[in-house]
């Protein structure tokens, strides 16, 4: 005789939702991870070659989900736009191959499941053993006094963004160094860490070059505690629908009989799944400003060890070690990844958050953009202020013109020109770097004047819509 089960759902937020069903076990990552998966495989003329699945084909683009899959890391996707002029050839997916990707990147939408294949370790934490989490990556370790679920949350998010900055900007040195990142459960722990550090500023999170080190605070202690009882109670609900499926599979030899008693239960399986999303929601909405500024300094800590590092005493630079990215550059890049939008189990990179995109149009249109001639002399200092005092879409930041002129520039070089990663862009790092007139490199990157880049980019700002997408037609609304 088959036992009927009462199952609970948990909300993040203490709700719940009662379900009566006979229970099967969802989909479980190890049986993901049985075979190789098979990708549409797209072959760029710069070398690099990118897995995943073709969303959408349009003439000039392509819509594509990177997927990205290493043992005891998570499973990452985002999404992002590629020219055709970037490809060499595509090697697609044959439509069996194509839906069972489908079903797969399905599977593991569930939230719970993601987050199980994050690997921690305990580690002490001011001199207390055990008292803190490490998760390792191939370019950050992450350590945290933070809850557990917290920690791996982070280091879920943090993996995403990782992929992208390597999707846009390879990493070029192998020899580069990890950046250490530590989150601090409290703000007031990390506050009291850097006076006793003795630092005097109050960003809340920060970037130390001299020891390729993160510091960020948070405040997550008690949503952090909620996660981890979630996760553990949904692990005891999967754990005991594995058994029950077993048992079904055991009682019912016929496929009908087996397919009608299954049939509950995968509905009951999804509606764990929504549960799980509607967590991750919450969780994204309540860390958009911590996530944000984690993924301002991880992109100056990546480019500094991987990409463009500072060059050695008394070295020339040359093309294959230009140097460091001139610092509006860098600024303006680091703003764009910053505000990289997550949706499910996907990081988005490429779109126009509603304030920026507002305030945007109406300085392009009323002519008050800080010419890019300036922005190219201006001085590396005037970027270094406590940028991170208050969230972008502050009045302090929506304000700033240079930090919003580096921000076009950058977006408008990095998705329209598609110049990141490119001999063109080494060159005029180089260039800058040999002490060459900033203008005249600027120019020979772009190929233009400076005159006629900056009506290039109005028109290009004035077309460009939140979704990352140019209409063809000037707005003036």
């Amino acid at each position: 005789m088959v036992r009927r089960v009462w199952w609970a759902v948990v909300l993040l937020l203490g709700s719940r939702c009662f379900l009566e069903a006979q229970t099967a076990a969802p989909a479980r990552p190890d049986a993901l991870t049985a075979a190789e998966w098979a990708y549409d495989v797209i072959h760029l003329k710069n070398g690099n070659v990118l897995k995943g699945l073709i969303l959408q084909e349009q003439p000039q683009a392509l819509t594509f989900q990177h997927i990205s899959r290493k043992p005891g890391r998570p499973t990452l996707v985002f999404s992002s736009t590629v020219q055709r002029s970037e490809i060499q050839r595509i090697d697609k997916l044959s439509p069996s191959e194509r839906d069972k990707l489908k079903d797969r990147l399905v599977q593991l939408e569930a939230f719970a499941q993601q987050l199980e294949q994050i690997v921690l370790q305990r580690v002490a934490w001011e001199k207390t053993p055990n008292a803190a989490w490490y998760y390792e990556s191939d370019y950050f370790t992450l350590t945290s006094d933070a809850p557990e679920e917290t920690v791996r949350l982070a280091a879920s998010r943090l993996e995403q963004i990782y992929a992208a900055y390597v999707r846009f900007l390879p990493p070029r040195h192998k020899g580069g160094k990890p950046t250490t990142i530590v989150l601090f459960r409290s703000k007031d722990d990390y506050y009291r860490r850097l006076d006793a550090d003795g630092r005097k500023f109050r960003n809340p999170a920060f970037y130390d070059p001299s020891t390729n080190r993160i510091w960020c605070g948070s405040d997550l202690q008690r949503m952090g505690e909620d996660l981890e009882r979630v996760r553990l109670e949904h692990q005891r609900l999967r754990d005991e629908l594995h058994k029950q499926e077993l048992e079904f599979r055991r009682l019912y030899s016929n496929p009908k009989d087996l397919a009608r008693h299954l049939a509950p239960l995968h509905a009951y399986r999804r509606q764990i799944a929504e549960v799980d999303r509607k967590n991750l929601a919450t969780f994204d909405r309540a860390t958009q400003q911590l996530f944000s500024l984690l993924y301002h300094e991880a992109f100056h800590a990546y480019l500094a060890n991987f990409v463009y590092r500072p060059l050695p005493p008394q070295t020339r630079p040359n093309e294959a070690f230009p140097g460091e990215l001139p610092v509006w550059l860098n600024e303006g890049l680091a703003q764009i990844f910053q505000s990289a939008l997550v949706e499910g189990n996907e990081l988005r990179v490429g779109h126009v958050e509603t304030p920026r995109w507002t305030t945007l149009r109406q300085t392009v249109k009323s002519g008050q953009m800080l010419p890019v001639r300036q922005l190219l002399k201006l001085d590396p200092k005037w970027f270094r202020v406590e940028h991170h005092a208050d969230s972008f879409d502050s009045e302090k930041m929506s304000a700033h013109r240079a930090y919003q002129t580096s921000w076009a520039v950058a977006f408008y070089l990095m998705f329209e020109r598609r110049l990141l990663g490119t001999p063109a862009l080494d060159r005029f790092v180089c260039s800058v770097q040999t002490g060459e007139d900033a203008v005249v490199a600027f120019e020979q990157l772009v190929g233009a004047s400076i005159d006629q880049f900056e009506k290039d980019l109005a028109k290009y700002l004035l077309r460009l819509q939140p979704d990352g997408s140019v209409s063809e037609t000037l707005s003036g609304n």
